[in-house]
């Protein structure tokens, strides 16, 4: 994955890097240095390249300003990618003929390479002078005026830079030649990683965190690396849907472009067989990078397909009721240009993406930088650059941002001057404040399990939005580990509802209203196999003080205990309202019992039929905690449902 210098196909195209056509009037006037430069182009036509650079230094020993020659010089060091040496020989041409407008194109070379190491002022100078040599209005004046832009854009970024304090990732990993494009599951356990083992082939590797390191990586699994190119990958937040990129021999896998995305799914420890996202994804162009919405079902990736505004676009497919990916969409002008935007990371909120690109000159640091837009009303806003040092001359490509979007873990490239050697390795970063997502985010995690037995099971857990009665998501938690894990942004209520077949229905509810931080939570789920005598309480059944009308937020639960009540058919229960001990004891009594008859008629009104229920108030009289605390005492105030 060598750098690529941005812009230099523009450069290339606009400025010819063969020699001008000159007059027979040389910038000399040594005759011997002439013969000599004559002589270099002769062994030039011949194809004695090594020869013709030998002539034209000894003439530039007995004319060192003799600018013919120095520029011959630089198109032959850059003809043979010898950047530092044909860096000086272009300076050189400048020097020595600092006014003449014949050399203008050289100043925008000379500005680019000044660009590349991060020397925005001289850069922006002799972009500037390019313009005073050639102040018609032409391609390269718009080049010239470009680089104008980036150098003073960074110029000015770089008078408040971030807090950037990154850190090499500590052995065992980093072990590899290259490795690039980390991606890690929500609660930061699981990192997956494209290697390069060799000069030729890419695959997928995996580590876990364990106690307080990382577990040696090892190859995520022989069904998703082959003997081809596997790399750019994502995974979602509960590890167990995985979408990664793969570069075609058709003998292998069936490809419908050069490169293509395919999808695996975990169960236990093990990855199944990779599919192909199908032609709703996939084009006969190049589609790769992609970003899985913490939930797997919004897919975003790169590709220079037909409809791409520029070179790579940013494209986006959702997963359809059906299960199946729906036709791919540009993401619009919003976020792609006429350059090339890569490595999409949607975070785990769903509502900050980010990304690089090339493309945006008038806020760029010079090479590929990163970017992040917000979604807001369905639309994406105008991206931001994540700033300096974040960014810098470099390209920077790839980034991932926590669950809690306090850390970022990134590919730190590095180029060997004058050389094509280049070295990548992954680091990560504490997050500036300035550009953490301002929507606040954390996970909740853990297992099913049977309660009497502690068998892990696979259930249907639903996570709903309390606050707008919305399923937020629906998984299925693994057959053999009982394992789940959900994303929680800030500002709502949240409730989580467990089924299973034979089992009683289980809820819990997490508040994240309000606080400047989300706490991580780790909750194992015990389920009770149906029997007589069961009791679970609903956890997210709600009423205002003093009332037995039921708040609106209680839908979702009451249409997951119809839900339950019409998969379990044989099912008879109780419902049972409990308060606490304030006040007068036959007014909680009363009060008590018409809560439990609202859940009861919000029942029989779905289609329950009535002699399978009963409902009872118990008032104070039947405590689940003291009463001594508020914490007790909202205990206390509950409804439950027993099993009759």
């Amino acid at each position: 994955m060598p750098k690529i210098t941005p812009y230099l196909s523009t450069l290339l195209v606009l400025i010819c890097l063969s020699q001008f056509t000159f007059a027979q009037k040389y910038a000399t006037q040594s005759s011997k240095a002439i013969k000599l430069y004559e002589k270099a182009n002769d062994f030039f036509r011949k194809r004695q390249f090594d020869e013709g650079i030998s002539n034209l230094q000894k003439s530039l020993k007995i004319d060192p300003n003799f600018t013919d020659a120095h520029y011959r010089l630089a198109t032959t060091f850059e003809l043979f990618q010898k950047f530092e040496e044909a860096a000086a020989s272009y300076k050189r041409v400048i020097e020595t003929q600092p006014d003449n407008p014949r050399y203008q194109g050289v100043f925008i070379i000379v500005a680019r390479n000044e660009l590349n190491q991060g020397k925005y002022q001289e850069a922006k100078q002799y972009a500037e002078k390019s313009v005073v040599l050639n102040p018609k209005n032409d391609k390269n004046t718009e080049v010239a005026n470009m680089l104008i832009d980036i150098c003073k854009y960074a110029i000015e970024g770089m008078k408040t830079p971030l807090d950037f304090k990154p850190k090499l990732l500590e052995k065992p990993l980093n072990q590899f030649k290259l490795q690039f494009f980390p991606v890690l599951t929500g609660d930061e356990q699981t990192i997956v990683f494209t290697a390069r083992k060799d000069d030729r082939t890419d695959d997928l590797f995996i580590s876990n965190y364990a106690g307080n390191a990382w577990s040696e990586p090892k190859s995520i699994s022989e069904k998703i690396n082959t003997p081809d190119n596997e790399g750019t990958c994502s995974i979602s937040a509960d590890g167990k849907v995985f979408v990664f990129t793969y570069c075609a021999n058709i003998n292998m896998r069936r490809s419908y472009g050069s490169c293509d995305l395919y999808i695996s799914y975990k169960t236990g420890e093990e990855w199944s067989e990779p599919q192909n996202l199908g032609p709703n994804v996939n084009s006969p162009a190049k589609d790769t990078q992609p970003s899985l919405s913490a939930d797997g079902k919004t897919l975003y990736f790169s590709s220079n397909r037909a409809g791409s505004l520029g070179g790579l676009d940013i494209w986006v497919s959702k997963l359809g009721d059906d299960g199946k990916w729906l036709p791919a969409q540009n993401l619009g002008k919003n976020i792609n240009t006429s350059g090339n935007e890569e490595s999409p990371f949607i975070h785990a909120n769903n509502k900050y993406l980010y990304f690089s690109s090339n493309g945006y000159p008038k806020m760029s640091y010079g090479g590929a930088d990163l970017y992040q837009s917000e979604l807001i009303n369905q639309e994406w806003t105008s991206p931001n650059n994540l700033g300096y040092p974040v960014n810098n001359h470099e390209n920077q490509v790839g980034l991932f941002v926590t669950t809690d979007g306090k850390r970022g873990y990134y590919t730190s490239e590095s180029v060997e001057m004058g050389t094509q050697n280049y070295a990548a390795v992954l680091k990560v970063f504490e997050m500036p404040a300035e550009i953490q997502p301002k929507i606040k985010s954390n996970f909740v995690k853990g297992y099913v399990y049977d309660a009497k037995t502690n068998a892990k099971l696979e259930s249907n857990i639903e996570l709903f939005d309390l606050t707008s009665n919305a399923k937020q998501a629906s998984i299925t938690s693994d057959p053999q580990t009982g394992e789940y894990l959900f994303v929680l942004n800030q500002g709502s209520e949240y409730a989580l509802g467990v089924t299973k077949k034979d089992y009683a229905y289980k809820s819990i509810t997490f508040n994240y209203t309000e606080g400047e931080d989300i706490e991580a939570l780790v909750f194992n789920i015990a389920l009770d196999p149906i029997s007589k005598g069961t009791v679970f309480r609903l956890n997210n059944i709600f009423f205002d003080y003093n009332s037995y009308e039921l708040a609106q937020k209680s839908k979702a639960e009451l249409d997951e205990l119809v839900k339950f009540m019409k998969e379990n058919t044989q099912i008879k229960g109780e419902i049972s309202g409990h308060t606490d001990n304030i006040g007068n004891p036959q007014d909680n009594l009363r009060l008590s019992l018409d809560r439990a008859k609202s859940v009861f008629d919000y029942l029989i009104n779905a289609g329950i039929d009535k002699d399978r229920l009963k409902f009872q108030g118990y008032g104070a009289n039947r405590p689940a905690a003291k009463n001594d605390t508020e914490e007790g005492r909202a205990q206390n105030r509950r409804i439950e449902f027993e099993i009759l």
